[in-house]
């Protein structure tokens, strides 16, 4: 006879089990980066604008996948820090882009230092190499 977390495990759908992951991921991602005074979530906003230098809000939206309301917010949030600046977009006058500042490229730096390999590590201490590279390798197929 099975038991309850074999069946569990059995009948969580492979969409849950991604989510989940990632949950994980954002909780350690919050919990290594609290001490410098920023979120997962800022993180990533900072890291998706570091990897086109300069984005408009909608390309950003689409990056992120999230409500372009809470991504304003959040906008308004990290120019506030000092980290993000919008500045007007020339090839469209009621558009903006938005770039990181010299800190928030600095912060972006400090957050990838601390919890690149830890961050690595944490999320794959249960699995062997040859699994690592083997989900590396699945997860990379599941995507575009």
């Amino acid at each position: 006879m099975k038991s309850t977390s074999d069946l569990f495990n059995e009948i969580i759908p492979l969409g849950r089990l991604i989510h989940m992951v990632n949950q994980k991921k954002d909780r350690l991602l919050n919990d290594y980066l609290s001490p410098m005074d920023i979120t997962a979530t800022q993180f990533k906003v900072l890291c998706s604008i570091r990897c086109e230098v300069c984005i408009t809000p909608v390309e950003l939206k689409k990056v992120l996948s999230v409500d372009l309301g809470a991504l304003t917010r959040m906008l308004d949030r990290l120019v506030c820090k000092g980290w993000i600046e919008r500045r007007p977009n020339p090839n469209d006058k009621r558009g903006v882009l938005v770039q990181l500042t010299s800190d928030g490229a600095a912060m972006c730096e400090r957050c990838h230092e601390l919890v690149g390999q830890t961050l690595h590590q944490e999320l794959t201490k249960n699995l062997t190499a040859d699994e690592v590279v083997t989900l590396e390798h699945l997860l990379k197929k599941i995507l575009p």
